[in-house]
């Protein structure tokens, strides 16, 4: 299984390569009103319109609000749904042995699912079906 390992306020989070359609640089976006916190708005890519998500937003919604520095997008895509989602940088690509993905205990809308060790370096595997999910919602 190949990961896309990108790192977001020191810590790393990975998406699979199946997930990710495109990374992209920073980009000028669109604001939503009334939106919620966690989307930041709307980008406009070669046409689509796709929604930005703030992912550190997303995944610590009762952290203070703390300005990163956002370097890339990553858009993922599940059937014909795109998301793109704000990420400091992207680390690396590798492959892995899904068998050693750490699974966690959760409930359905978790956003982490595993953790794997890679590079010396924790890595939380992001749970796709909890993102649309939430997106959706």
């Amino acid at each position: 299984m190949q990961i896309i390992v990108f790192t977001l306020n020191k810590k790393y989070y990975a998406f699979s390569s199946e997930s990710v359609e495109e990374i992209t640089k920073k980009m000028p976006w669109t604001p939503i009103p009334q939106s919620p916190e966690w989307v930041q708005g709307l980008i406009n890519l070669r046409g689509n319109v796709i929604t930005l998500i703030n992912f550190y937003k997303l995944l610590s919604p009762t952290s203070e609000s703390e300005e990163l520095c956002y370097n890339n997008i990553i858009i993922v895509k599940k059937d014909d749904e795109k998301i793109a989602f704000m990420v400091d940088n992207v680390a690396w690509v590798t492959e892995i042995d899904p068998a050693e993905i750490q699974q966690l205990d959760h409930q359905a809308e978790e956003k982490v699912s595993g953790l794997i060790q890679v590079k010396d370096q924790m890595v939380n595997i992001i749970n796709m079906e909890a993102l649309f999910y939430k997106n959706e919602g």
